[in-house]
């Protein structure tokens, strides 16, 4: 019973240390420059057609959410 405390104490010990060692902080990102008036904006995407074009470039397929039968997939 003791050993088997032991190794418990040990492995919490040493996974909470590694994973307090992994913490990563996020760099700040600098400020946008102001833009010049009449300027158009570099994207003129909508957040929508953003989630959308993500989704299709990491290989999301909607269509293979739904089986022939017209069920959910699992």
């Amino acid at each position: 019973m003791r050993m088997f405390l032991f190794v418990a104490v040990a492995t919490i010990a040493v996974s909470g240390s590694a994973m307090a060692a992994h913490h990563h902080h996020h760099a700040e990102h600098p400020a946008a420059a102001p833009m010049a008036d009449g300027a158009a904006p570099a994207d003129t995407m909508s957040a929508h057609e953003a989630h959308v074009r993500n989704l299709h470039d990491s290989g999301y397929n909607p269509s293979s959410d739904f089986d022939s039968f017209g069920n959910v997939r699992n």
